[in-house]
C-alpha cells in the first residue's frame, strides 16, 4: 500500500494555473494603480476631473503615476505567505495562518524600514524588492 501523494495536475495544467495566478495578480496591481489617484473621490468628482468615461490612464498618486498601493503590497505579501505555507506543507510544519501572519509582518517592515534588511535571510525574495519599501496608508478594510 502506497502512502505517497500523486500529482493531481500534470505539468501543462500547473503552468496554466500559475499563468492565471500571475495574470490575476498583475491585473489587480494595474487596476489598483489606475484607481489610486482617484481613490478618495466620488463618481461625480472623477467625471468632472477626467470626463464622462472616467480614468483612462494612470493618475498621479503617492508622488508619481502608477505607484504601488497598500492593497497591492498586501496582496503580494499574502500570496508570499500562502506559497510558503504550501512549500512547508510537506515538512509537517504546515500552518497557513502563521505563514500569512509572518508575511504580513514582512509587509509591515516595508512601511517603516528604509529598505530591505539584507541580514535577514528568511525574508525571501519579495521582501528584498526595494520598490516595495514605500509607506502607504492602507484602508481599514485591508487590515
Amino acid at each position: 500500500m502506497s502512502t505517497g501523494t500523486t500529482a493531481v495536475w500534470g505539468r501543462a495544467e500547473q503552468q496554466d494555473f500559475r499563468s492565471r495566478v500571475r495574470g490575476a495578480l498583475l491585473g489587480g496591481a494595474v487596476g489598483d494603480a489606475l484607481g489610486a489617484g482617484v481613490d478618495e473621490l466620488v463618481l461625480e468628482e472623477i467625471r468632472a476631473a477626467h470626463g464622462v468615461e472616467g480614468v483612462g490612464d494612470y493618475v498621479p498618486a503617492h508622488g508619481r503615476r502608477g505607484a504601488v498601493t497598500a492593497l497591492t503590497q498586501l496582496t503580494l505579501f499574502t500570496v508570499d505567505g500562502l506559497i510558503r505555507a504550501q512549500v512547508r506543507r510537506d515538512t509537517g510544519a504546515w500552518h497557513p495562518p502563521t505563514d500569512v501572519h509572518r508575511a504580513h509582518l514582512r509587509w509591515a517592515a516595508t512601511q517603516h524600514d528604509w529598505g530591505p534588511d539584507e541580514r535577514r535571510e528568511d525574508n525571501g525574495w519579495l521582501a528584498a524588492e526595494e520598490w516595495l519599501y514605500a509607506r502607504r496608508a492602507p484602508a481599514r478594510e485591508c487590515l
